[in-house]
């Protein structure tokens, strides 16, 4: 009679043997469809690329006011097509799912990364992942979910999940590590599934061979899920999202939303996939289809209104590489860093920068360090101040030339003056309410205007043409000595009714004398102001230029009295664009007056045209809130195309449907704001992901307090599984993380994957750059040793000047091994995917390697004893498995001593 322990050998051989004949059944059943669906797919394409419908003929029948959409429509439906094919080409499914329906019958489907095949029928079904059914592909097996289908919901229990990475080779298709998790036994990885159907050798091998093939196949199945290490440098590719990742990809178009997580949780990853799911408009719900179909850009252009932001270009380079894998056509016009559109916002779109086509009051001056040392960390307060002074500031000066029209001798002229006094005084009324009763006088203030001005303009241009009689060659000089005046300083109060008129681009005679006019101008208000005008101006150094006297004084200051009279009148044509694109010359004045309370800014530093990346962020979010409220007004919503509202079509052309963003702590609460600004008011969409312990800037966002700022309604999804560390890693990050927040929760690790790794190396005293490169030649020839194979490596130094000299010594103290070393100059990506990259640390943002060096850290304490806890924290945590730090000098900063035992000298001894 069998002993027990015979039993339960008997049994688990048993049990083997039924597992081994599932998992074969698992691969036949899943390579024949695999290449049954890849050709199908190659043949559907071949037939699409062929006979493509795009001819606008077919149209022919239809009114014309929609042909152009329709065929833009069908222009798009086929691109698409094209490109799931080729996807599905390329990679036919990316899940095996069985699935017992809730009558108790088993299914098998398997799951596309984003396309389906069109009028596919019989086998499994495919479905793409982005679908109803896709979501069961996140459950836990043994899980059930219900699910949306044509026919009603129905509930459905996952019984078996095979993860699938199809691969084409030479024998046909295969699956490296295929993770298999069924109800019935704990997760396995599947080496190859094509080595589980036995090896293809003829009849008649030898029996060498058959002993080499039985060997193979004893290590082809293993328990636990096996972590791949990471052969190039990008975002880690995760086919399947986890259930919690799952659930937060497949949330309403219309929600405002933040992930946070540490490093390693597939935050960019759920943020990638969401949006694919969002521009693919079959897969939107009908109320998401509601609020495409009511945005600016409708149904038809849905599928390009987005644009994600990144802190770094290198980021953004691999994050479009990423979005290639899900079938998402990601141009640099959609896939930006704030700081490039900044520049096209402040530039070319919003008049805040100074150019050669614009009057803009600012140059920008990326060094320039205006603020106190609290402001940045006291950002918001200094916003909501500004924007309150400059509002103020508006309805005071609107006031104040509406009481200028009351104290006029004419009648007309004190008649509308009253009733416009009367509109900016009820300050209980909206915004729009009072531009809107402003603009219904429009034609009076205009007229009153016009007959104002033709007095005045009579006299200045016959002042000036006796002068240009008199004097032949004066027209000459003066456009010379125009062109002379672009450094002049501007002084605010000296500009008029028309500054926004002012090109400053006199290069002509007409240009010239305009130019002149306006000096003038400025003069005789002056004059009726009983002040002289500054020297140093422009104004007064034109009229310098011409001898001061153009006017005799009584005459000249009659004028002016006129002018203020005009000028208080031109400031109620269209004050809701002034209300708006005045708001950067408010800045100057707030900052101006700030300044000399001794708030928010330096003393001295800078000159008043000058302008740092915070201060224009700030003004750009001032319009954009201006803008956006005014807009929420259907009045003004419904004429937005008209004259009046012209500054806000501006903006809502800026408008997208969908606003993402990476590495969202990074940016400013202010920036964040600018982001949220350019949402679509219909789809109000906003996705950010970002972790506050990799917060690497001084004005980065530094709590959940600042995000309900730029969001009130912000929803808040936190994720703690990571899957790119190794145990020891993890351990390491979560003691680093502790150092800036005692509360800092340790990072979970996925159940059933392998996590053992490596303990970190570390040595102490390296400064000689020889030396040092000799160290790291040494460990990356262990690394090599360990893998098998050179995986992705990265060395990350503390500043752009150390990147060149390192990667040139360690490219030679690596020649005898064959590898070579690159130097990755301001975070551009450089180099093949064997190559040893060099960084500046401040570029790595989002990235991830096998093997990171992080060199220097105790010098890196010393210049940034602010942020160095957040560094250290964002470089040792690039690594998957191995991390190497060195110092330069004796010991560890006295911050991270305490972390000395977690690591080792050497990874061979």
């Amino acid at each position: 009679m069998p002993t027990g322990a015979q039993a339960q050998k008997r049994a688990e051989r048993s049990e083997a043997q039924e597992r081994d004949t599932h998992l074969k059944q698992v691969a036949d059943h899943t390579l024949n469809f695999l290449g049954e669906t890849a050709n199908t797919a190659r043949a559907q394409l071949e037939s699409e690329t062929a006979h493509r419908p795009g001819d606008a003929g077919v149209f022919a029948a239809m009114n014309t006011l929609t042909t152009e959409r329709a065929a833009r429509n069908l222009a798009g439906i086929n691109h698409d097509l094209v490109r799931e094919l080729s996807q599905l080409a390329q990679e036919p499914a990316i899940a095996r799912l069985i699935l017992q329906d809730d009558d108790g019958k088993d299914q098998i489907y398997f799951i596309a990364r984003a396309g389906t095949l069109p009028g596919r029928s019989g086998g499994a079904p495919l479905a793409s992942y982005r679908s109803p059914i896709g979501r069961l592909a996140a459950l836990r097996v043994g899980s059930d979910a219900d699910v949306q289908m044509p026919k009603g919901v129905r509930n459905y229990e996952l019984r078996e999940r095979a993860t699938l990475h199809p691969k084409l080779e030479s024998q046909g298709w295969d699956s490296p590590n295929t993770v298999v998790h069924s109800a019935g036994y704990r997760p396995l990885t599947v080496v190859s599934l094509r080595q589980l159907l036995g090896p293809l050798a003829p009849e008649g091998a030898d029996f060498l061979q058959a002993l080499i093939d039985e060997s193979n196949a004893e290590g082809n199945v293993l328990q636990g899920i096996r972590r791949g290490v990471l052969t190039k440098m990008g975002l880690r590719d995760q086919p399947l999202l986890d259930q919690i990742q799952d659930n937060i990809f497949r949330m309403p178009l219309d929600t405002r939303l933040v992930v946070l997580g540490p490093p390693g949780t597939g935050k960019t990853t759920t943020l990638i996939k969401r949006l694919g799911q969002k521009l693919d408009h079959q897969y939107l719900d009908a109320d998401e289809q509601r609020t495409v179909n009511n945005t600016v850009a409708g149904a038809d252009r849905h599928a390009q209104s987005w644009m994600m932001f990144t802190p770094t270009e290198l980021l953004k380079q691999y994050v479009k590489e990423a979005f290639a894998l899900e079938e998402i056509a990601a141009s640099d016009e959609r896939i930006k860093t704030w700081s490039d559109y900044r520049r096209e916002l402040a530039r070319n779109r919003l008049g805040i920068w100074r150019t050669e086509a614009n009057n803009g009051p600012f140059v920008f001056r990326p060094a320039l360090d205006a603020f106190q040392r609290a402001t940045l960390s006291r950002q918001i307060a200094w916003f909501e101040d500004f924007e309150s002074a400059q509002d103020g500031d508006f309805w005071k000066e609107l006031g104040a030339h509406a009481e200028r029209l009351v104290q006029s001798s004419d009648q007309n002229t004190v008649r509308i003056g009253k009733r416009l006094a009367a509109i900016v005084a009820r300050r209980n009324d909206s915004l729009a309410d009072r531009f809107i009763a402003i603009a219904n006088l429009g034609e009076e203030v205009q007229a009153l205007a016009n007959s104002l001005r033709s007095v005045t303009d009579d006299k200045l241009r016959s002042a000036l043409g006796q002068m240009f009689r008199q004097d032949a060659g004066l027209l000459n000089r003066l456009m010379t000595f125009v062109g002379t005046l672009d450094d002049a300083v501007e002084d605010i109060d000296d500009l008029d009714g028309d500054e926004d008129e002012d090109n400053r681009k006199p290069a002509d005679r007409g240009a010239a004398i305009e130019a002149c006019i306006r000096a003038v101008r400025a003069q005789a208000r002056a004059a009726a102001s009983g002040r002289a005008l500054q020297k140093s101006t422009r104004h007064g150094r034109l009229v310098e230029f011409l001898g001061g006297k153009i006017l005799p004084p009584d005459e000249l200051k009659a004028v002016g009295g006129n002018l203020q009279v005009q000028t208080a009148a031109r400031r109620f044509l269209n004050p809701l664009r002034r209300y708006v694109s005045g708001i950067p010359r408010r800045y100057r004045r707030f900052r101006r007056e700030r300044q000399a309370e001794g708030r928010w800014y330096k003393k001295e530093g800078f000159v008043p045209a000058d302008i740092s990346a915070l201060e224009t962020d700030a003004i750009l979010l001032a319009m954009l809130n201006a803008a956006r409220g005014l807009m929420r007004d259907i009045r003004i919503a419904r004429d937005i195309e008209q004259g009046p509202y012209g500054i806000l079509q501006t903006v809502q052309n800026l408008f997208r449907t969908q606003i993402v963003v990476d590495e969202a702590t990074d940016f400013s609460p202010i920036q964040l704001a600018c982001m949220k600004g350019l949402c679509d008011p219909t789809a109000n969409s906003f996705f950010a992901c970002g972790d506050f312990n990799q917060r690497i800037t001084s004005w980065g966002t530094r709590s959940a307090d600042e995000l309900k700022w730029v969001m009130p309604d912000v929803r808040f999804e936190p994720i703690n599984i990571s899957y790119r560390h190794s145990q020891q890693l993890n351990e390491l990050a979560h003691r680093i993380a502790l150092l800036s927040d005692q509360a800092a929760k340790k990072t979970e690790l996925p159940e059933d994957v392998v996590n053992d790794g490596v303990r970190p190396v570390l040595i102490k005293g390296l400064a000689d750059l020889g030396a040092l490169a000799e160290w790291l030649a040494t460990r990356i020839g262990e690394i090599e040793k360990v893998t098998g194979s050179m995986p992705s490596i990265a060395v990350l130094v503390n500043d752009e000047d150390q990147v060149v000299p390192l990667a040139g010594a360690l490219d030679t103290a690596l020649a005898e091994r064959s590898i070579r070393a690159v130097a990755c100059t301001r975070g551009q990506s450089v180099g093949q995917d064997n190559d040893v990259r060099v960084f500046d640390i401040q570029h790595i943002k989002g990235l991830e390697f096998e093997a990171v060096f992080f060199v220097g850290v105790d010098e890196l304490a010393e210049r940034m004893p602010d942020l160095f806890d957040k560094y250290l924290y964002v470089g040792t945590t690039r690594a998957a498995t191995f991390l190497g730090v060195t110092l330069n000098g004796p010991a560890l900063p006295r911050a991270i001593a305490s972390l000395e035992s977690l690591f080792q000298q050497r990874w061979i001894p």
